[in-house]
């Protein structure tokens, strides 16, 4: 069962809400079918990233913790040590590159107030 439009999700979407064995059968299968359509050098790679996928899915407490710590997946394997800025870093000449590459930094903006609790005013 491919599915790649939106009309595909709500197939999906309805499948996990009224057969969830079967929806996780088909899960499986296209997962399988994709796997196998990679060239044969890549297929250990992509199983083991599915396994760790899987990992995090069985070991999270409910879909949104599993989403959220898939999603620190996909970022740390682009931002963190020898992620994908790093690598295109290293191809455009040196780690300085990543400088410019690299995650957006937060840490200027102002993204709320520190209250303290104690006292009810703004802390600085």
């Amino acid at each position: 069962m491919e599915m790649n439009t939106i009309a595909d999700w709500e197939k999906w979407v309805k499948l996990a809400r009224e057969d969830p064995e079967k929806f996780e059968k088909e899960r499986v299968a296209v997962i399988e079918e994709l796997i196998m359509s990679q060239p044969v050098r890549r297929r250990l790679r992509g199983r083991r990233l599915q396994w760790k996928i899987d990992a995090v899915r069985q070991t999270s407490p409910n879909s949104l913790a599993a989403c959220i710590r898939i999603y620190d997946m996909l970022m740390d394997s682009v931002y963190g040590p020898n992620g994908l800025v790093e690598a295109i870093g290293l191809l455009r000449g040196g780690l300085g590159a990543t400088d410019r590459l690299g995650k957006p930094d937060v840490s200027r903006k102002k993204i709320g107030v520190l209250v303290d609790f104690r006292t009810g005013k703004r802390m600085q």
